[in-house]
């Protein structure tokens, strides 16, 4: 029967032995959380070595292109955002070269296996389809000195309502023909240049 005193000491024996237990850190031989990602903030000409063994590198964000060379590679390879390489075989380091003119800041993702990487990186402008528009307007245009400007819109719908052929582009006599009641619509968002006959008149519908 366990009394007072036994209970004392098998607690006292389980908050110095079994509570105080650590897991032992066991090599399975598998690269563990492989993947890091590293910002990197670089004056003109400035070098950075990449201390990080990988045979994956993905660049995910820079402010221009730079150059990059593979650990003991003695060339240089231009890189830039959205660009990515797998190597046959892990390698210790790489060296990131910001450009002479300019300071880099670049962000780089890399690790050990293969990383299937679906977030997007775009440079430059993107013109997007907008989901709906807030206004619409029609108006009539009659072409005078041989042609007439469209204002521009997101979204425009032409119609030829005179009795010649008109010219979209092009010239008065050249360009993509809209016949009489034919009609034409784009969403060029700026404003474009139609020609024909003086006096004739074109339906313009215009959503913003």
């Amino acid at each position: 029967m366990i009394n007072k005193e036994m209970m004392e000491t098998l607690e006292e024996f389980w908050r110095t032995h079994i509570e105080q237990a650590k897991p032992l850190l066991i090599d399975n031989g598998q690269q563990q959380s492989s993947y890091r990602e590293f910002t990197i903030t670089l004056p003109a000409a400035g070098v950075y070595n990449l201390t990080n063994p990988f045979n994956y590198l993905r660049c995910l964000e820079a402010s221009s292109s730079f150059e990059i060379a593979w650990s003991t590679n003695l060339g240089n390879t231009t890189f830039e955002a959205g660009l990515g390489i797998k190597m046959p075989k892990v390698i210790p380091y790489a060296q990131i070269f910001a450009p002479k003119d300019q300071p880099l800041t670049v962000r780089i993702g890399c690790g050990i296996g293969e990383f299937d990487d679906s977030r997007l990186t775009v440079s430059g402008t993107v013109r997007t389809e907008p989901a709906q528009y807030a206004s619409f307007e029609a108006s009539t245009l009659t072409i005078a000195n041989g042609s007439v400007e469209i204002p521009p819109a997101q979204r425009v719908i032409l119609q030829n309502t005179g009795q010649n052929i008109m010219y979209i582009g092009g010239t008065e006599t050249d360009g993509l023909q809209l016949q009489p009641q034919g009609t034409f619509e784009y969403t060029l968002g700026e404003s474009l240049t139609l020609f024909g006959t003086n006096g004739d008149t074109l339906a313009v519908g215009s959503f913003n």
